[in-house]
């Protein structure tokens, strides 16, 4: 039997959290027939053992190392069997019957290609989502049509993957959402931010919040391809001027903050040279 929904998870190093998550679907998503696949991104804390003792019923794909989010999600992807591809993030807690809605909710509005809930901070308020679009839509109490939804909670019909694919793996953490929601229009369907639905999100637990000189490259780096892909070459060359100029306003300020900061400054302002790098010469495109 084909399940209604497919959820797909990838966790890097995240067991307790993660297992909340699971407890929260189970809890939480009760009209609705759904599996679990979670991608392991080589965890060593434990979460394999704890999928495999306390949620037998999951299916768990484990990576010997961190594929990234993005080929890790594909993977998931890739072996789902769902009318719906959900993509959720591992920190992330699911909030009164928010799945089922969503299904009745895409089920009713067959234009719909992707559809993302109300996100939570843990002390209720609303989080910031897509960012390009200020408060308007977020704070809205119905469904409107948005450019992009965050991929914390992002479902996507069978037949739209079909159409435009799988994620773009040339990304590698960041702007995936981004990335998958432009191709989603460009194929004729809407994307719909739908407020009904609520998902509480800790937000950067799998990232961490210390700065990542990889991840912080990689933003810049998938921005610059985001550009290229979706706005032409005009755009591309325009885009990579300014951050080039930003950089290099940057770069300076750092340098005069290095005596005081050294240990917290150099990785950073390494990062900088590499953005720089990619922004000028397009390195590592």
């Amino acid at each position: 039997m084909v399940p209604d929904l497919s959820i797909i998870i990838v966790n890097t190093n995240n067991k307790k959290i993660l297992g909340e998550c699971l407890a929260s679907i189970y809890q939480n998503t009760l009209k609705v027939s759904f599996e679990i696949i979670v991608t392991d991104n080589g965890s060593i804390d434990g979460s394999q053992e704890m999928i495999k003792s306390d949620y037998p019923q999951v299916r768990l794909i484990e990576n010997k190392e961190n594929a990234g989010f993005i080929r890790a999600s594909n993977q998931g992807l890739r072996t789902a069997k769902g009318r719906y591809r959900m993509l959720l993030n591992d920190d992330t807690i699911t909030k009164d019957s928010a799945f089922d809605k969503m299904i009745d909710f895409m089920d009713q509005n067959p234009s719909i290609g992707a559809l993302g809930p109300k996100l939570l901070n843990v002390d209720g308020t609303i989080q910031r989502q897509g960012g390009l679009f200020g408060k308007k839509f977020y704070l809205s109490q119905r469904p409107v049509p948005v450019d992009f939804v965050i991929g914390a909670c992002l479902m996507v019909r069978k037949e739209v993957i079909d159409k435009v694919g799988l994620m773009d793996e040339k990304l590698f953490f960041y702007n995936d959402d981004l990335d998958w929601c432009m191709s989603i229009r460009k194929a004729g369907w809407k994307v719909y931010f739908y407020p009904d639905a609520e998902i509480v999100h800790y937000g950067g637990l799998s990232s961490k919040r210390v700065f990542n000189r990889r991840l912080f490259v990689e933003g810049f780096r998938g921005g610059i391809y985001f550009c290229k892909k979706h706005y032409g070459r005009a755009a591309w060359i325009i885009y990579r001027f300014l951050l080039a100029i930003g950089i290099m306003t940057a770069i300076p300020l750092l340098i005069l903050s290095f005596p005081f900061k050294r240990e917290k400054i150099l990785d950073r302002l390494l990062a900088y040279f590499d953005v720089l790098s990619i922004a000028v010469f397009c390195y590592n495109m």
